[in-house]
């Protein structure tokens, strides 16, 4: 399901029965809170960060051997269930946040126990034992502020989902895709319209190399 709204007014939810993750996993409890709505459970912001600044890594997670509802796409043939409470990041079609994700070393299929680079951004990072998934941060276009409700666009690391759904972003004609079902379905020079990860633009190019 989607998140309706951008701005939730009530950010006190420290914790909800209805997740299965506590804030201090993946260390959220300063960044987030959850957020009961009509389209279900989600996160919202706690802090305010400009546009393009870092906002967590990815750093509890369970790799999976397929995607289904819940898993992140992070190379053209990996996935990982992000076993904290931004599982419950819905998708808009004009994002509060971007997902850059890190891929696993193809002959060991471990991930990076640092960001590429090194760079921590400041983190004491407590990496799971799978490593780091990847990065989150703001949208490139505009700031996040208290309360807002944090999303990202699912075809960004999704090629094929294993369940398409429509959408209710609200982001308007000409800006929501209406149905989401991944990159797949989206032409190539649509795709410029979002951040999308590496391996999307190389699926893509490969997709439109065959016609």
């Amino acid at each position: 399901m989607t998140q309706t709204t951008t701005q939730v007014e009530d950010v006190s939810t420290l914790h909800s029965k209805e997740s299965a993750y506590d804030l201090k996993i993946n260390s959220l409890q300063n960044l987030v809170s959850f957020v009961n709505t009509p389209a279900g459970l989600c996160v919202v912001s706690k802090v305010s960060l400009p546009a393009g600044a870092h906002f967590a890594y990815i750093t509890s997670h369970e790799p999976q051997p397929s995607p289904i509802w819940k898993t992140i796409q992070t190379s053209a043939t990996t996935h990982t269930d992000p076993q904290s409470a931004l599982l419950y990041m819905n998708h808009s079609c004009a994002p509060s946040l971007e997902v850059h994700t890190f891929s696993p070393d193809p002959a060991t299929g471990k991930y990076p126990q640092s960001p590429p680079g090194g760079n921590r951004n400041g983190e004491i990072l407590d990496v799971g034992p799978h490593g780091l998934a990847g990065e989150v941060r703001v949208a490139r276009d505009k700031g996040i502020s208290p309360g807002d409700a944090l999303t990202f666009f699912y075809p960004s690391t999704e090629w094929a989902m294993d369940r398409g759904f429509e959408c209710l972003c609200g982001a308007g004609k000409g800006v929501c895709l209406g149905q989401v079902k991944g990159s797949k379905e989206i032409a190539g020079g649509d795709l410029g319209r979002w951040f999308v990860n590496e391996h999307i633009l190389k699926l893509a190019a490969e997709r439109d190399a065959k016609k």
